[in-house]
C-alpha cells in the first residue's frame, strides 16, 4: 500500500497538484487578459493626466528659477526671511511632484530613463536654490560686518586730530630732534601720515572688488600699522602723544578684519553669480526633459495600446494549449518518477540510514546512471569515502591532541597565548609558576593588566640588553614582529620572554627561566677575570723575584763580607729585611696567581686552630670575643700548613677591622660530604664568621682583586684576601664569601681530604749552615745581575762558578768543559728553555747534576714549561744559605729537595 509519508507518494501527490494548478492557471490567466484590456484603456485615458503633471512640473521650475535674481539681491534679513518661507512652500510642491513620479513611471510603459533625469534635475535645483539662499543670508551678515567698521573710520579721524595735536606738542618740545640718522621726516609729522595712510587703505578695501587690489591694499595697511607699533613712546619728547597713539593703534587692529570680511564678501559675491547662473541652466534642463518625457510617455502609451490588443486574441489561444499541455506533462512526469526515479531514491535513502547507523561497509547504489540519481549516489559513495577519512583522521587528531596537551602542560617553559586585542586565551602550568601567578588572576586578563600586577609586585621589566621598556609599545611590536625581553624578580630569578605574532592575530609567548645561566654567567665572568688579574699579577711577581734575588745576594755577599764593628754591615742587613718583606709580598701575589711553592701536609685543623688561638686572641684587642665551633673526629685536610696560618690569621685580622666597636669572631671547622657539594667531592671546611659591618654587593664583587681595600691609607695592602683566594685554589679547594652590609661577613675555605701516599719530601724550613766546594758549576741566567750575584755568592762559598746568558752559550762551554753541576733558570730567553737545555747536556755530560731555580713556582712551571716533576728546584728570591744547602744537597747525591712524584701526585689538579 503506497504510504502518503514516503518520497513515492509525496511525488505523487505534488504532481497532481501541479495538474490541479495548471487548470487554475489557465483559467486565471484568461480572467487576467480580460482585466489588462480593461486596464489598457483606463491608461489611455489617464496618460494624459501624466502629461500634465509634467507639464505643472516645468511649469514650477521656471517660476522657481526665475525668483533666483530676486534672492540674491535681497539686502535685509526680514525680506530674505520672507522669501524663504515662500521659496519652501515652492520647493514643497516640487517635492510632492517629484514623489508622484515613480507612479508615473510605473503607469508609463517604456520610459524608466527619463523619469529618474527628471528626479535628478529637479532635486539639483532644489540644493541650488537652497545654497543661493545661505550665500544670501552670509552675504547680509559681512555686510553689517562692513558697516562697522566704516563707523570705526570715524573714530580713527577723531584720533588721527588728536595725534595732530599731540604731534605739535612734541614738535614744540625742546628735547625733540626727529628721527635722527633715518631720513625722515620728523616723527609726528610721519605718524599723521601713516595714520591717513591705513585710514584710506581701509576705505578703499570697503569699495574695491578685485582680489588683488584688496590684497595690496591689506600689504601697505599691515606695514604702516607695523612702524606705528615700532615707535618708542617712552622717550620723554614723544611721552605726551602716548594714549592718543595706543587708541590709534587699538582702532587698526581692530579694522585690519575689514580686508578678510572684504574679501569674504568679494567671495560671496561670486557665489551668489553662480548659483543664479546654475538655477537658469538647470530650469531650462529640466524643461527639455519634460517635453521629452511627454513626447515618449504620448508615444509609449499609443504603441501600447496597439500591441495589447494584438496580444490578446493570441494570448487566449496560447493559454489553452499551455494549459492541456501542462496537464499531459505532469501525467509523464508522475509515471517516470514512479517507475525510475523512486525506487534509486528509497535505494540510495536506505545506504545513507546505514551509514549513518555506524554501518561503513554499506554499498552505495545506482553509481552508474548517468542522470541526476546516478550523480547523487556518487557523490553518496564520495562522502562514504570521506567519513571513512574522517574517522581516522579524528582519531588521529585525539591522539595528538592527548600528545600536545601532555607537552603543553609538562614543558619546562611557560607558554601563554593572546589574541589580537591582547587579552590571555589560554597558557600552561609552568606560566603560572615563573610568574607567580593563579589561575583566577590571569583568566580573561589583558596583558596590560597582568604587566601592572608584575610592576607592583616589584618585578622589573628590560630588554636583554639591560635598557628599560615602554610596555605600550612593546605589546603593539609583539604583534607584529617576534620581541624578547626579561622579568627580573626581586628573589634574583631572570625570566626570558620570547613572543611571536600569529597569522590569525595575537601573539604567542614563550617563558624560559635563567636564573641558573644567569648564574654560571657572572660566575664564568668572575673567574675569567680572576684568572686574568692572576695571569697579570703572576708575571709581575716573577720580574720582581728577579730584581729581588738579585738585591738579596749582593745585600746577603756585602753583609757576610764585611767587618762585624762596620756601619755597612748594619745598614745592609736592614736593607736585606726589606728586601724580604718585598718577597712576602711578591709570595701573596703568587698565592693569588696560584704560582707560590705549596708543601702540602695532612693537617688536622682543628689541632692547627687551636694552636694559634692565643696568637689570635693577642692581635684582637679588647672588646672583640674569639669563639670557636670545632668538629671533633674531623679527618685531616690536605694542605700546607704554615700558608693556611697565614690564610687564617689574614681573615681574623680582617674581621677584627670590621669591628671598630667589638663583636665576636667564630672560627668553625666542618666535613663537607659529597652529598652537600655540587663538585660530588669530599672536602674540609674552615671558616670564620664575624658580626661587624659587612659590605654592599659593589664592595663584595671586588674582595678577591690584588691591592683592592676599603681600609684607609697604611691600614692594609689589598692583598690579604686575595693571597687567600689564590692559596685556596692553588691548593685544590674553594672559597665563599658571604656578606651583608650591617649584618657581618662568612668566609668559608674548603680544602680536600688528605689522602697522602708514601714518600712525601718536605725540606727543612731552617737548613742550617751550609760550606761550599771545590765543583765547577756552570749558571745559565739571561737576567745580568741575577747571574753576576749568583756567581759572585757560589765563588764566596768556595765553588767554580762558571756564568752563561743563554742557552746556546751554555752548550759552547759544555763541548769543551766538563761540569759537575748545571744550575739554570726554567724560563729563558731566545728558543730553547731550562729543560731542553738540560736534555742536550745530560746526552753530552751524563754524569752532569742539574739544579733549577725560576721566580714562578714549581706547581705552576710544570704545567706551563714541561717542567719534569723529579728534578731539584729553587725559587727565586733565594738568599745565600738555602742555594748552598741546596747545592750541596744536589752534589752530595740526595733525594730531590722539595717534592718527589708521590707527593706530586697527591695534589689535586696537578695530575
Amino acid at each position: 500500500m503506497l504510504s502518503p509519508v514516503s518520497v513515492r507518494g509525496r511525488l505523487l501527490a505534488a504532481f497532481g497538484a501541479m495538474v490541479v494548478l495548471t487548470t487554475a492557471v489557465g483559467g486565471v490567466g484568461w480572467f487576467g487578459l480580460g482585466e489588462t484590456e480593461r486596464a489598457l484603456l483606463s491608461l489611455q485615458r489617464e496618460g494624459l493626466g501624466n502629461i500634465a503633471l509634467a507639464m505643472r512640473m516645468a511649469e514650477l521650475s521656471t517660476g522657481l528659477a526665475a525668483r533666483a535674481p530676486f534672492i540674491a539681491a535681497i539686502e535685509a534679513t526680514p525680506s530674505l526671511d520672507e522669501e524663504r518661507s515662500q521659496l519652501e512652500l515652492k520647493l514643497a510642491d516640487l517635492t510632492g511632484l517629484v514623489n508622484r513620479l515613480p507612479g508615473l513611471e510605473r503607469a508609463s510603459l517604456h520610459v524608466p530613463s527619463d523619469v529618474p533625469s527628471l528626479v535628478r534635475l529637479a532635486g539639483r535645483l532644489d540644493g541650488t536654490l537652497r545654497n543661493l539662499m545661505d550665500v544670501t543670508g552670509e552675504a547680509i551678515a559681512v555686510r553689517a560686518e562692513a558697516s562697522a567698521i566704516r563707523l570705526g573710520l570715524e573714530h580713527q579721524r577723531i584720533l588721527g586730530e588728536t595725534l595732530a595735536g599731540a604731534a605739535a606738542k612734541t614738535f614744540e618740545h625742546p628735547g625733540f630732534h626727529g628721527l635722527e640718522g633715518t631720513g625722515t621726516p620728523p616723527l609726528p609729522f610721519s605718524v599723521l601720515r601713516l595714520a591717513d595712510r591705513t585710514r584710506d587703505a581701509v576705505s578703499a578695501a570697503l569699495t574695491t572688488t578685485s582680489p588683488a587690489d584688496l590684497a595690496r591694499w591689506y600689504s601697505g595697511f599691515d606695514a604702516d600699522r607695523q612702524t606705528l607699533r615700532a615707535i618708542d613712546t617712552t622717550a620723554p619728547a614723544l611721552a605726551i602723544m602716548a594714549p592718543s597713539l595706543d587708541q590709534l593703534l587699538t582702532v587698526l587692529d581692530t579694522q585690519s578684519a575689514v580686508f578678510d570680511i572684504r574679501t569674504r564678501q568679494l567671495g560671496i559675491e561670486q557665489r551668489s553669480r553662480f548659483l543664479v547662473a546654475a538655477a537658469n541652466t538647470l530650469s531650462v534642463q529640466l524643461n527639455r526633459e519634460v517635453e521629452s518625457v511627454t513626447s515618449t510617455m504620448q508615444t509609449a502609451a499609443r504603441s501600447r495600446g496597439d500591441a495589447t490588443f494584438s496580444a490578446l486574441s493570441s494570448g487566449k489561444a496560447s493559454i489553452l494549449a499551455l494549459g492541456a499541455l501542462c496537464a499531459l506533462a505532469a501525467i509523464a512526469a508522475a509515471v517516470y518518477v514512479m517507475r525510475d526515479v523512486a525506487g534509486n531514491l528509497r535505494a540510495v535513502t536506505r545506504a545513507m540510514s546505514a551509514l549513518a547507523g555506524g554501518d561503513r561497509l554499506v554499498s552505495v547504489p545506482a553509481t552508474g546512471r548517468p542522470d541526476e540519481i546516478g550523480d547523487l549516489a556518487r557523490a553518496f559513495s564520495v562522502f562514504k569515502e570521506n567519513v571513512a577519512e574522517r574517522d581516522a583522521l579524528a582519531r588521529k587528531l585525539g591522539e595528538n591532541s592527548r600528545m600536545l596537551e601532555a607537552v603543553f602542560v609538562n614543558m619546562n617553559d611557560g607558554l601563554s597565548v593572546f589574541d589580537e586585542n591582547g587579552r590571555l586565551v589560554t597558557w600552561n602550568p609552568r606560566f603560572l609558576d615563573l610568574n607567580g601567578f593563579t589561575p583566577a588572576e590571569v583568566a580573561g586578563r589583558e596583558l596590560a593588566e597582568l604587566q601592572r600586577s608584575l610592576l607592583r609586585r616589584g618585578v622589573g621589566i628590560r630588554m636583554l640588553d639591560g635598557s628599560s621598556v615602554d610596555l605600550d609599545a612593546l605589546t603593539r611590536l609583539r604583534t607584529e614582529q617576534a620581541v624578547r625581553c626579561e622579568h627580573h624578580f626581586p628573589d634574583g630569578r631572570v625570566v626570558e620572554l620570547h613572543s611571536s605574532p600569529m597569522p590569525s592575530g595575537g601573539f604567542i609567548t614563550t617563558y624560559s627561566d635563567l636564573t641558573e645561566r644567569k648564574d654560571i654567567e657572572k660566575q664564568l665572568r668572575h673567574a675569567l677575570k680572576m684568572e686574568a688579574v692572576g695571569q697579570l699579577t703572576g708575571g709581575i711577581a716573577h720580574d720582581f723575584n728577579n730584581l729581588l734575588a738579585a738585591i738579596m745576594g749582593n745585600l746577603q755577599m756585602i753583609h757576610d763580607e764585611s767587618p762585624e764593628q762596620d756601619p755597612v754591615r748594619s745598614k745592609a742587613l736592614r736593607a736585606l729585611d726589606a728586601a724580604e718583606r718585598g718577597a712576602t709580598t711578591i709570595q701573596r701575589l703568587l698565592a693569588f696567581s696560584r704560582q707560590q711553592a705549596l708543601q702540602p701536609q695532612a693537617v688536622d685543623l682543628n689541632e692547627l686552630v687551636e694552636g694559634m688561638l692565643d696568637l689570635l686572641a693577642y692581635g684582637l684587642g679588647g672588646g672583640i670575643v674569639l669563639k670557636t665551633a670545632l668538629t671533633p673526629g674531623l679527618p685531616p685536610a690536605l694542605v700546607d700548613p704554615g700558608q693556611l696560618e697565614n690564610a687564617l690569621l689574614n681573615l681574623v685580622v680582617n674581621a677584627r677591622d670590621a669591628m671598630p666597636d667589638g663583636g665576636t669572631i667564630v672560627i668553625a671547622t666542618e666535613a663537607a660530604t659529597q652529598d652537600s657539594r655540587q663538585d660530588g667531592s669530599d672536602a674540609i671546611v674552615l671558616s670564620v664568621r664575624d658580626d661587624g659591618s659587612g659590605m654592599p654587593p659593589a664592595v663584595l664583587s671586588r674582595v678577591f682583586e690584588p691591592f683592592f681595600t676599603t681600609k684607609r691609607f697604611g691600614r692594609g695592602s689589598g692583598l690579604g684576601l686575595s693571597m687567600v683566594y689564590g692559596f685556596v685554589r692553588q691548593s685544590g679547594g674553594k672559597v665563599d664569601i658571604q656578606s651583608e652590609a650591617g649584618v657581618g661577613t662568612l668566609v668559608a675555605m674548603a680544602f680536600p681530604r688528605a689522602r697522602m701516599l708514601p714518600g712525601t719530601l718536605v725540606l727543612p724550613r731552617d737548613p742550617g749552615p751550609v760550606e761550599g766546594g771545590p765543583e765547577r758549576i756552570l749558571v745559565v741566567e739571561d737576567d745580568p745581575a741575577v747571574r753576576t750575584t749568583t756567581v759572585d755568592m757560589l765563588t764566596a762559598l768556595g765553588y767554580r762558578a762558571v756564568p752563561a746568558a743563554s742557552a746556546e752559550e751554555a752548550l759552547l762551554l759544555l763541548e769543551g768543559t766538563a761540569f759537575d753541576l748545571l744550575f739554570t733558570d726554567v724560563i729563558l730567553t731566545g728558543g730553547m728553555n731550562g729543560p731542553a737545555l738540560v736534555a742536550v747536556a745530560k746526552v753530552r755530560q751524563p754524569t752532569l747534576q742539574t739544579l733549577f731555580c725560576s721566580g714562578y713556582a714549581r706547581d705552576f712551571l710544570v704545567e706551563s714549561a714541561s717542567l719534569p716533576l723529579d728534578i731539584h728546584f729553587i725559587q727565586k728570591p733565594y738568599q745565600k744559605p738555602l742555594l748552598a744547602a741546596q747545592i750541596r744537597n744536589v752534589l752530595g747525591g740526595a733525594p730531590p729537595v722539595a717534592r718527589g712524584r708521590a707527593e706530586i701526585s697527591a695534589l689535586p689538579g696537578q695530575a
